[in-house]
């Protein structure tokens, strides 16, 4: 299930791009390469047969193509990206969870608000920033907005609005929960475990029977307790271009 969470992933990444216009797909790769480096910002969905490693690269040293590359666990590819010099930089665990299992107390719906207007647009992307370390454009997320396959949100709290997520339905029918954040001073009030369960009520609204996502080391342990089942992981590379 590995193949299909990941492939999810770069689904939603290319859904992404096309929608927010930084989508380039070149003989051998995709990338996704937003304004100022700000998410999604990868390389992805490599194809060995014709890919030009060599060339990936040049265009990396040169600025012209995002300094991280997304890939599956596969031997090949792994030895071939050291084989140039790429170092792995990170590992996040592909996760699902079977919706027939799904046995929480029902959510508050009042607690959330779908993302519909500019205003909330930028509130999500400044959540998000927030909660991730990374940059999120606002203009990325104002280009979701009333996307048939994308639904985003934001978790209220008291007077607040402090944790967002989305929902992406792929092309098989498979709901896909990401970007699930929470600002710093809230946490530890569960709004991050509120907004998760949220997400998989829409998803079983989507019919979807399998709920796909992608979570930190840390994130695995929180989500595993959830009824969610790891199946492999997605790798990260970079070139060290500052030694």
């Amino acid at each position: 299930m590995n193949k299909q969470i990941i492939e999810h992933l770069f689904e939603f990444w290319e859904q992404i791009g096309k929608h927010g216009n930084f989508l380039t797909k070149e003989n051998g790769f995709s990338f996704t390469k937003p304004t100022n480096g700000s998410w999604p910002n990868k390389v992805f969905d490599l194809t060995m047969e014709k890919l030009d490693i060599h060339a990936l690269c040049e265009k990396i040293i040169s600025e012209k193509l995002p300094n991280s590359i997304a890939v599956p666990e596969n031997e090949a590819i792994k030895d071939l990206l050291l084989s140039k010099g790429l170092r792995a930089t990170s590992k996040i665990k592909a996760m699902a969870l079977d919706t027939s299992e799904f046995n929480f107390d029902p959510i508050d719906a009042s607690e959330f608000i779908g993302v519909s207007s500019r205003l909330e647009a930028e509130l999500f992307a400044q959540v998000a920033t927030e909660s991730f370390g990374y940059p999120v454009s606002p203009s990325t997320i104002r280009a979701l907005i009333n996307k048939p396959s994308f639904a985003l949100f934001l978790g209220k709290h008291e007077n607040a609005f402090p944790s967002c997520g989305m929902v992406y339905l792929d092309k098989n029918g498979v709901s896909g929960i990401h970007m699930i954040g929470t600002n710093a001073g809230y946490r530890g009030l569960g709004l991050g475990k509120k907004m998760t369960q949220f997400l998989i009520d829409q998803a079983i609204r989507n019919q979807s029977r399998k709920v796909y996502l992608v979570a930190s080391q840390a994130g695995e342990r929180i989500y595993t307790k959830m009824g969610f089942t790891t199946h492999g992981v997605l790798e990260s590379y970079s070139l060290p271009l500052n030694l």
